[in-house]
């Protein structure tokens, strides 16, 4: 999805990685989506560039989330996540 198309999703869940590194934000992001439900989507926000990688990864892999995209402004990273 586009920037512009990622703004206007419907949020479920916000979590906050800020001042986090790996592995607490991915952490942080599966204790979310543990508590979300099928088709909710997850956004944890972040100041950690590595976990724009980590977590997309973790998520596909274990399907547990489809990745939405990532949008980045003034150094904070959020992460769409939509529960599968």
């Amino acid at each position: 999805m586009s920037t512009e198309e990622l703004k206007d999703v419907q949020i479920d869940h916000t979590v906050d990685g800020i001042g986090e590194v790996c592995p607490h934000t991915l952490n942080i992001a599966l204790k979310a989506l543990k508590k979300a439900k099928p088709g909710e989507v997850v956004v944890e926000e972040t100041d950690h560039s590595i976990a724009t990688k980590t977590i997309p990864s973790a998520v596909k892999m274990n399907k547990l989330a489809e990745v939405l995209g990532i949008v980045e402004e003034n150094g904070i990273y959020k992460i769409y996540l939509k529960k599968l």
